[in-house]
């Protein structure tokens, strides 16, 4: 499910999916940065110089397409939720990841989906130019989302969330 908020200060993107494995391997292919090299449509770097587990304060180093930029981690509740956040001359955008076991009230759930996991993906665009780029180009940040949830999807159907050694 896809859902955008409009506000005068920012633009809020999310996307929810029910993967078919349970929250834990969901929960090593959200913290596996590295793995979206292999199974991201756009990323050509990403990495944690500062260790293998995301933590407060730890970078994570992207590079999508010609694109290189580096985010902080802000929130991490292990199994549960991580944020990061990446900030220049007039923007930011934060990402947010929440992971859960699948209940009977998630849209598109089906008894078949017991022990499954719940993803939501939320990004933020906020700061003149970050929301300028959000409402200019929201088809844009949708993609992103989608791209992001295959590429944790990939990564939890094809090595079952081991991590990947960059």
């Amino acid at each position: 499910m896809l859902v955008t908020v409009h506000n005068t200060s920012m633009m809020v993107f999310e996307y929810s999916k029910i993967l078919s494995c349970p929250p834990q391997e969901t929960w090593a292919a959200v913290v596996d940065f590295p793995a979206r090299k292999l199974h991201g449509k756009r990323y050509r770097r990403a990495e944690l110089p500062d260790g293998p587990l995301p933590e407060p304060g730890h970078r994570i180093e992207f590079q999508i397409g010609r694109d290189r930029f580096t985010s902080l981690i802000t929130v991490v509740q292990t199994g549960e939720t991580l944020s990061h956040r990446t900030s220049g001359p007039g923007f930011w955008v934060g990402f947010s990841y929440r992971v859960r076991e699948c209940s009977d009230g998630d849209e598109g759930y089906t008894s078949d989906d017991l022990g499954h996991t719940y993803v939501t993906i939320e990004a933020e665009y906020g700061g003149w130019l970050g929301s300028l780029i959000g409402k200019l180009r929201p088809g844009a940040c949708r993609r992103y989302l989608i791209d992001e949830m295959d590429a944790i999807s990939a990564t939890t159907e094809s090595i079952k969330a081991e991590p990947v050694v960059a």
